[in-house]
């Protein structure tokens, strides 16, 4: 589908008609029109998108990677901006807000309307990546003692609602504290003189300062369709729509991958080559520097080396299968943190389960090495040496992969984006003390 839409947005613009690509575009839905548009050059991308219905190009721009927004943004006048402001929802004005420089904000907001601007600014107060940060204005509460007649007759007739709101009523008291929540259907068969107070059901809220992994963490623990977000008094300020949490998800899930990968930001496919490089760049070169701490290694052990060959064979094999170890023990660990399942108390009891592990597949795959170490060499006593070093290369990957990540965490560092380098690390130099230390100790009976 996507790829027949880019083909026939090609066609039109190679016809030379920007206006009918847009035209054809804007019978589409948002998702694929910015995916097409992200696939195009630059210029024909701006040009097809500024003949894009107005309230397409809101829907449409915050479905674009960071780089391609901040690409559009700047094509476009303040005052421009500000028309998409204003027919944004307040929660998505927001965002769009968010993106721009702090000096330009402003100016974009005095071209907002009045209403709508002081919606803004109330939610441009919190910061981004928290529940105020992520949460609309735009929902119904109605006090706990109006009845049914009243509630329905207020849902008829408020426009400001979001749709995705419009199925549930949060319940508040005459302070505004957060009573519970009455679903639409449960008003509709309701006597009419019922009090909303007695049919409201209780429902997680969250603080507005919580942050955003923590909104979706709870989201999925307690299957939630909205978030109530409410003050330091218990009152309720706003509601974090379904279409939200599944970016906030899909943002932090992207996060984590591009961090394990060693990449400080998240990257796309259609990422411009001096962007990615100056993301990938950094921890290659602290790559580098732990690959010469682990050449350090063999280094002082170039003698050994020199006199048993055999050596320079095996040690990538022990130095590797360590490493994948410990990434294994890592992507369990940093999933495990990042559900919220890992607890201090827990540690010495997953310690010794990763210990147990390290042994297990240190037995397994020192056995079958070492075999093989046996035939190709034929000195049994090198295929021994070979499964020593993996079976001691196994426990310490899998103990760093739990332990490192638990340290980083505890020092409050995201032990996604450095955890890889430093465990591989580990792997690298005690696969190759292991090996090249016993193989000194023991080289006359390799010789």
């Amino acid at each position: 589908m996507e790829k027949k839409l880019f083909e026939i947005t090609q066609r039109l613009l190679k016809s030379g008609n920007p206006r009918r690509a847009a035209a054809f575009l804007a019978q589409k839905h948002p998702e694929d029109v910015a995916d097409v548009l992200e696939r195009l050059d630059r210029e024909n991308r701006i040009k097809v998108f500024k003949y894009l219905p107005i309230e397409m190009q809101g829907e449409v721009l915050l479905r674009f990677e960071e780089n391609v927004l901040d690409e559009i943004l700047q094509a476009l006048s303040e005052s421009d901006i500000s028309d998409l402001v204003g027919e944004l929802d307040v929660d998505d004005a927001v965002d769009l807000i968010q993106e721009l420089e702090p000096n330009e904000r402003q100016k974009v907001l005095l071209n907002v309307p009045e209403d709508e601007r002081k919606e803004v600014e109330k939610l441009l107060k919190y910061p981004e990546n928290t529940a105020g940060g992520l949460m609309t204005t735009e929902f119904l509460a109605i006090n706990d003692n109006s009845t049914v007649k009243e509630a329905l007759d207020k849902i008829k007739a408020d426009r400001e609602v979001e749709n995705g709101l419009l199925s549930q009523i949060f319940v508040t008291d005459s302070e505004g504290k957060l009573k519970g929540v009455v679903s639409v259907s449960e008003l509709l068969k309701s006597p009419e003189d019922e009090k909303l107070g007695k049919l409201a059901k209780p429902i997680e809220s969250v603080p507005a300062t919580m942050d955003q992994e923590e909104v979706a963490r709870m989201v999925e623990k307690y299957d939630l369709f909205s978030v109530p977000v409410i003050d330091e008094q218990g009152r309720l300020v706003g509601v974090i729509t379904i279409d939200d949490l599944i970016d906030v998800i899909e943002e932090e899930a992207s996060e984590d991958i591009a961090r394990f990968g060693g990449l400080g930001d998240a990257e796309s496919i259609f990422t411009p080559p001096h962007l990615a490089a100056r993301n990938r760049l950094p921890w290659l070169l602290i790559n580098l520097v732990t690959a010469f701490i682990a050449a350090s290694v063999v280094n002082m052990f170039k003698s050994t080396v020199s006199a048993v060959v055999y050596l320079a064979v095996f040690m990538p094999i022990v130095a590797g299968m360590g490493g994948n170890a410990g990434t294994q023990a890592l992507a369990i660990t940093i999933r495990s943190i990042a559900l919220g399942e890992v607890m201090l108390s827990d540690v010495k009891k997953l310690l010794i389960k990763e210990i147990l592990v390290g042994i297990l597949v240190g037995i397994v795959v020192g056995i079958v090495t070492g075999t093989i170490a046996y035939f190709w060499v034929g000195n049994w006593f090198f295929g021994v040496l070979v499964f020593v070093a993996l079976l001691g290369n196994m426990i310490v990957a899998c103990v760093m992969g739990l332990l490192i990540p638990i340290l980083l965490k505890l020092f409050k560092l995201d032990p996604a984006l450095a955890s890889g380098v430093i465990v591989t690390t580990f792997t690298d130099v005690s696969g190759f003390m292991i090996l090249l230390g016993l193989a000194t100790i023991f080289i006359k009976y390799l010789q």
